[in-house]
């Protein structure tokens, strides 16, 4: 009892204190409430008032704010050849949803213009291109100066590097930024929100026993300063249909000139899900066209075509690698970015000509480049690889031959399998290029890996490698041939298969996996989509080649890799695709729903006597 008693005192003491956390500078400490266990009984404590002051409070927030942005940032993952003078440049690659960026810039921090809310601050999403910030820090600087004490809070931004993010479909180029709306509090004063609030219709927000109220003249004057911005010209500004009827309504009422209206009408687009903040969007910088940034959608009429700058990039950049005068690095810039612009394949003579060029890099970018095209380079890239020596080239010409799957890559990929030392430690290098090419293997099985397979199949003292090889076999075979049982006997059981089964066809080992693994597909082809979606459902080796199968029958309209997926979004993603196009290929999926959850068959309609 006086253990217990003790418990409950402690839970007590510790809900006095604030925990430590990385939230947004400026914000109040909120104490959790805490539950303690003790002989099968359960305390909810009540939630404690925080002894330290919000002015404290937000010293140190802004104290250890000031300390992290002084912190080098780390190195960026990506390969990117940067010039001489673009040390400090951001670059936005792609489009806002597929892209990402190099060298993202972040917000300045501290600040008494411009801050984070805690959420997007702890997840580090503060970054964007220069342009994007600029954009931010000069918008904040007129409101600021309009309206004294005014602080702009920012929601969810991009990763350093850019990329998919979890909280958006978008935000990967660092050309997005979610601006949190103006509020006024109950007392009618200026609002510092801890995070972002649904306005409803009435222009009110009422959350977590809180009260504010949109405060309709700052947030349409930052609309307008948006606009107006004399360097950056905004997209799209993303808002709920309410809130634009509202700020459009009080342009109207401030006697905005028709120019404005219809840069207002033109860039805000209606879209349900903001209610509780802006998205802003910019276009692609002159800098960024050249680098592979790409704007979709509109085109406003007052921004400049970007197609012709986008020529002018290329003309500059085969200039660059054609020049005597180019160095190893300019070389490969134009290259990466030759290919990063997708106008490789219109050049392709010149680029597989500096494969064999004596600048690593340029070799390496070459590469690169390479791997944006559809065909056409496997040859090449299968000659150069022989002879390669760079481990960060040989890097790049494996990376750029998995893109393929052709004769002459699986003729490369079999040389570097005979590569394997029969006894002894592999070296770290070639251990991670078969590590990739076993991968690539598991993803395109074929009947020419297996021998290479089983001749180097390991026997000791490389476990890793060793379950490479089993799995990628296993997935060739179409069935799990040694699961559960000791590495030796895995060893001869393969031996033992394949050698009573190699002169079979590996369509006949893919139909006899499937039935053995109780899935009867009989030809592969349309007839066999169901039986081919419930075996996605299969063993490994199984899962994996009806996915492959499901794939190659929907000739090109199934795209994704779902293979490193979990299996049942993998089969809803067939069973939705399939599901929705089934008169197409002539299949029955009644009996089960998108998911692949199995449904009762609707009732065949009985005939008219």
């Amino acid at each position: 009892m006086r253990n217990s008693f003790i418990t409950v005192i402690f839970g007590m003491m510790v809900s006095m204190f604030p925990a430590c956390s990385s939230a947004q500078p400026g914000d109040t400490p909120v104490s959790e409430s805490h539950d303690s266990t003790t002989t099968g009984e359960k305390f909810q404590l009540k939630r404690r008032p925080s002894y330290v002051s919000p002015q404290v409070w937000a010293r140190q927030k802004l104290a250890a704010a000031f300390k992290h942005a002084r912190e080098p940032a780390p190195g960026l993952t990506r390969t990117f050849f940067v010039l001489p003078g673009e040390e400090d440049t951001a670059f936005s690659i792609g489009t806002t949803r597929d892209g990402y960026m190099i060298n993202g810039r972040s917000l300045p921090v501290p600040s008494l213009l411009i801050r984070q809310l805690p959420v997007p601050y702890e997840r580090g999403l503060t970054y964007g291109t220069q342009e994007l910030i600029r954009l931010l820090v000069d918008t904040a600087r007129v409101m600021e100066k309009k309206y004294p004490g005014t602080i702009m809070y920012m929601g969810n931004m991009g990763a350093r590097e850019g990329g998919d993010i979890s909280y958006s479909v978008s935000h990967n180029a660092g050309r997005d930024a979610d601006i949190a709306f103006y509020l006024l509090d109950d007392q009618g004063k200026f609002a510092h929100p801890r995070h972002l609030h649904k306005i409803n219709r009435v222009l009110h927000s009422r959350e977590a026993g809180a009260v504010y109220t949109f405060d309709l003249e700052k947030n349409t004057t930052l609309v307008e300063t948006l606009l107006t911005h004399p360097k950056i010209n905004v997209q799209f500004i993303f808002l709920v249909k309410h809130l634009r009827s509202a700020i459009r309504k009080e342009f109207v009422n401030r006697g905005a000139s028709e120019e404005l209206l219809a840069r207002f009408d033109a860039v805000v687009q209606v879209q349900a899900a903001h209610n509780d903040h802006f998205h802003v969007r910019i276009y692609c910088s002159d800098a960024d066209i050249c680098a592979g940034c790409v704007d979709k959608s509109l085109i406003h009429e007052w921004q400049e075509d970007p197609l012709p700058k986008r020529d002018k990039c290329v003309e500059r950049h085969l200039s660059a690698l054609s020049s005597g005068k180019s160095d190893g690095l300019h070389k490969a810039a134009a290259l990466q970015r030759l290919a990063l612009m997708d106008a490789v394949k219109d050049h392709l003579k010149k680029v597989l000509s500096v494969l064999d060029d004596e600048d690593p890099r340029v070799r390496m970018a070459a590469a690169f480049a390479a791997e944006s095209l559809t065909g056409g380079v496997s040859d090449a890239l299968a000659g150069r690889l022989a002879i390669e020596q760079d481990p960060d080239v040989r890097d790049a010409l494996i990376h750029a031959l998995m893109r393929h799957e052709d004769d002459a890559v699986r003729r490369a990929f079999n040389a570097e399998l005979d590569r394997i030392p029969d006894e002894g430690a592999i070296p770290d290098g070639q251990a991670r290029e078969l590590r990739l090419i076993l991968q690539y293997i598991a993803h395109h099985p074929h009947a020419d890996y297996a021998a290479k397979l089983v001749q180097h199949l390991p026997q000791s003292g490389r476990d890793e490698m060793f379950a490479q090889i089993v799995g990628a076999l296993e997935i060739i075979f179409n069935r799990h041939v040694c699961r559960d049982i000791a590495r030796g006997a895995c060893f001869e059981k393969i031996i033992l298969w394949y050698e009573g089964h190699k002169a079979q066809t590996r369509q006949a080992w893919l139909l006899a996996g499937f039935r053995n693994a109780g899935y009867d597909v009989k030809n592969m082809d349309n007839a066999d989509i169901p039986k081919l979606l419930d075996a996605v459902s299969g063993p490994r080796p199984v899962s994996v080649n009806a996915q492959i199968a499901l794939k190659n029958l929907s000739k090109g309209k199934l795209e994704q890799n779902s293979l490193a997926w979990e299996i049942p979004d993998a089969v809803w993603y067939y069973t939705r695709y399939y599901k929705r196009n089934a008169k197409k290929y002539r299949i029955d999926l009644s009996d089960r729903d998108e998911k692949g959850n199995p449904v009762e068959k609707p009732a065949k309609k009985g005939k008219k006597k």
